[in-house]
């Protein structure tokens, strides 16, 4: 799993599925809906840290982004952009479903932390960006879509970065590297692709933090997918009660 100090816990796509009409409102009411995902998220982050310090157990890095705190989120955002439009045009349709989000929230808040908070015990931080470069070669044009991920000297390995697409009209190289490696991060992987979302390990092996990808004249390779992170080793739960698994 992805961590909750990664970002994008849920994104306009999950709260649409929740909400059909999700865009309507906010179009019609100039709610931006990212801008309503990240004050939630950093909401949630406050309330989360709040219950380790209260716990003394974990930190908020070691914290993953379950599907429960997801859920937690999509609830939480929807919450919040009804709201606001409510108090836009007080209208009832809006404030029945400001309350019926926040029924919810305060609902799957009580069930997240009753089931207890996903944690890891040496986290790994997903890179916020890939830098590539293309320049003149022998490659033909092509869009290439890339990410990457993150790994410690134990071979953990984080959630993948945020896909970004790059192109070249015209035969074209290509060198891809991260530029700031994030704490306990000791080599990464390149997973690349020309479709999106259908992308593959591209290195033979994971290189070193600061090492530059050149792509072969021959071309991608297809490699495995990337995976959706570290897997959780213990939980948090109430009353400073540490559990396993």
């Amino acid at each position: 799993m992805a961590l909750l100090v990664d970002g994008d816990l849920s994104r306009i796509e999950d709260l649409k599925a929740q909400d059909s009409g999700l865009l309507d409102v906010t179009n019609g009411e100039g709610i931006d809906p990212q801008a309503k995902l990240d004050l939630a998220a950093s909401e949630i982050q406050v309330e989360v840290e709040a219950f380790l310090d209260w716990e003394e157990q974990g930190r908020l890095e070691q914290v993953t982004a379950s599907s429960a705190l997801k859920r937690w989120h999509v609830l939480r955002t929807l919450e919040a952009v009804y709201r606001d439009a409510y108090f836009s045009q007080l209208n009832d349709r809006y404030g029945q479903r400001w309350h019926h989000y926040e029924s919810l929230a305060a609902e799957q808040r009580r069930r997240y932390f009753e089931g207890g908070l996903r944690m890891v015990s040496r986290p790994v931080r997903r890179p916020s960006h890939v830098s590539a470069e293309i320049a003149e070669g022998l490659t033909s044009a092509a869009t290439y879509w890339l990410t990457a991920t993150f790994l410690d000297a134990e071979g953990r390995e984080s959630a993948p970065s945020a896909a970004v697409a790059v192109s070249s009209p015209v035969p074209h190289s290509l060198q891809v590297t991260l530029l700031f490696p994030e704490e306990n991060a000791t080599h990464w992987n390149l997973y690349a692709g020309t479709e999106e979302g259908s992308v593959g390990l591209q290195n033979a092996a994971p290189m070193e933090v600061g090492e530059t990808w050149v792509m072969p004249v021959s071309g991608l390779v297809v490699g495995r997918p990337p995976g959706n992170g570290q897997a959780a080793d213990f939980a948090v739960v109430r009353c400073g009660l540490l559990r396993r698994g």
